[in-house]
């Protein structure tokens, strides 16, 4: 057993999300294509006297209301392990973004638990755990582009052969996923790019990649505030090729595969906007 463990944890972007119907449970049932992107958090456990946690960021909480909470209590009760840790938290992904943020830090939780107590958890096994944490838990265990279906719990990977750069905006306010889901109302007209989008990827073909660039949820939200569409428009006519909402939002993304477009971009928005990243894809 390792008594020390540090591991990157990597934000996603959603370059296609469709909401597919509202289920039984009260759950959404979702059709996406997502990427991991070169942002992260970075998580630290360490066996401990007493079980602690920290965060360089105060307005993160650091208690069950912290994903990395739920997911750390529920490897120390599934796997009985009586250890108690010092949890690190350095936190660079901005929360209430649709970057997954604190989605990726409760799978990071598992994926340390797994190599410090050597549990040799199957990817099954792994996704059936962090489900039970949240909804983009299991495509965050895997750094790796994928199409996710049902709630979260069909991963399924994605050989990207397809290269760009992504630019980040994230306004001053954030979404709660929760809230702009409980406004949504699901379309009897489904997206059509789904498969489309996987092709596109796995071919190597940016234009159809471009095009088929979707998120059933981004209307809703410009509903809720306006300023998204006002991001997304900016963007493109700085000149990325697609923009769109990623996850829930706030963060908007645009594309391209010129990286001194993401670099001129970067000096005209990082004083307009709290929070702007170039990235590219990892996976």
């Amino acid at each position: 057993m390792r008594f020390s463990m540090k591991m990157k944890a990597y934000a996603k972007i959603n370059l296609y999300l469709d909401v597919v119907r509202k289920r039984l449970d009260g759950y959404h049932d979702l059709e996406m294509v997502m990427i991991p992107i070169d942002l992260f958090d970075v998580l630290e456990i360490t066996v401990a006297e007493e079980t602690t946690m920290e965060c360089d960021k105060a307005y993160i909480p650091v208690d069950e209301r912290n994903t990395v909470i739920k997911a750390y209590h529920l490897m120390k009760k599934s796997f009985a392990i009586q250890d108690h840790h010092h949890i690190r938290l350095v936190k660079n992904i901005p929360a209430q973004a649709g970057l997954a943020g604190g989605s990726t830090d409760g799978a990071a939780v598992i994926r340390i638990f797994n190599q410090m107590y050597q549990l040799n958890l199957t990817d099954q096994q792994m996704i059936d755990l962090a489900i039970l944490v949240g909804a983009d838990v299991p495509f965050c265990l895997f750094e790796k582009s994928a199409k996710v279906e049902g709630i979260g719990e069909i991963v399924t990977p994605i050989n990207r052969k397809l290269d760009f750069y992504l630019f980040l905006i994230k306004p001053k306010f954030g979404i709660s996923t929760k809230a702009l889901f409980e406004q949504f109302k699901v379309s009897n007209v489904k997206g059509d790019t789904f498969e489309s989008m996987v092709n596109a990827l796995e071919n190597d073909d940016y234009s159809a990649m471009c095009n088929s660039v979707f998120n059933r949820l981004q209307q809703e939200a410009i509903r809720v505030n306006p300023q998204i569409e006002k991001i997304v428009n900016e963007l493109l006519s700085f000149g990325f090729d697609c923009a769109a909402m990623t996850g829930s939002g706030s963060v908007i993304y645009g594309i391209t595969q010129n990286e001194e477009l993401v670099n001129r971009a970067v000096d005209a928005f990082v004083f307009k906007y709290p929070f702007v990243k170039k990235t590219r894809i990892i996976g």
